[in-house]
């Protein structure tokens, strides 16, 4: 990777953003709704929250296809509200994984974090004749909400083998890389924060610009 790379992939990405009504702005909406309440107050607020999650998933193209998603109405999304406000989560709403030395301990959590939100969908899948929730869904609602994980959409697991990173499914060895190349590059991934947190006035958490590095390096190599 060359130097600077990072940044200028980020900011590639960012330039898409430069109209207000963008659809990917959507993630910014949704992200900024989970961490400007507590998760007791996203709790007695579950149906707004469950709405708030259903329409960034839909403009991040997660409805389109086959998606056992198109079956339901925004509830479908009620039971994964209930697992992300759960206490054994609480870590994930407060620290920002990536940026502290003692984050290893956070991976199992996190992997914990996709196993229940996975399991939340499993009934509604299994109920459309569908397989389980996928890896895509899974990332972008941890992505949209706890910030903590890149979603591993198409383009994203191309840049995933594109910064020589395994994937093969979302588990502890897959979060553990992701972590340790945010720790690899956490200068200039920070660097960018910064700069987009003055431009924009909203702090991106740093898994979130790994997402738009491997997202715009995937795009440019199709």
């Amino acid at each position: 990777m060359k130097k600077g790379d990072i940044r200028e992939k980020i900011r590639a990405f960012q330039g898409d953003l430069a109209d207000d009504l963008n659809r990917y702005r959507s993630w910014e909406h949704c992200y900024g709704y989970f961490h400007k309440t507590t998760p007791e107050d996203i709790a007695a607020d579950r149906n707004h929250a469950a709405l708030q999650l259903g329409f960034y998933l839909a403009s991040w193209g997660i409805y389109r296809g086959s998606s056992f998603l198109l079956k339901y109405d925004y509830t479908v999304h009620l039971r994964v509200i209930d697992q992300l406000v759960s206490p054994r989560f609480c870590r994930l709403w407060k620290e920002e994984f990536g940026a502290r030395a003692d984050d290893m301990e956070l991976v199992p959590i996190i992997a914990d974090a996709v196993d229940a939100i996975r399991e939340a969908y499993r009934h509604f899948a299994e109920a459309a004749e569908a397989g389980p929730a996928s890896d895509t869904l899974v990332t972008k609602v941890v992505l949209g909400t706890f910030g903590c994980l890149p979603a591993c959409d198409w383009y994203a697991t191309q840049g995933l083998r594109n910064a020589g990173l395994e994937y093969s499914s979302v588990n502890p060895k897959f979060v553990e890389g992701v972590l340790l190349f945010c720790r690899n590059n956490r200068r200039d991934l920070q660097k960018e924060q910064t700069r987009i947190e003055r431009t924009a006035g909203m702090r991106y958490p740093l898994m979130k610009l790994v997402d738009m590095y491997l997202w715009q390096t995937g795009h440019e190599d199709e």
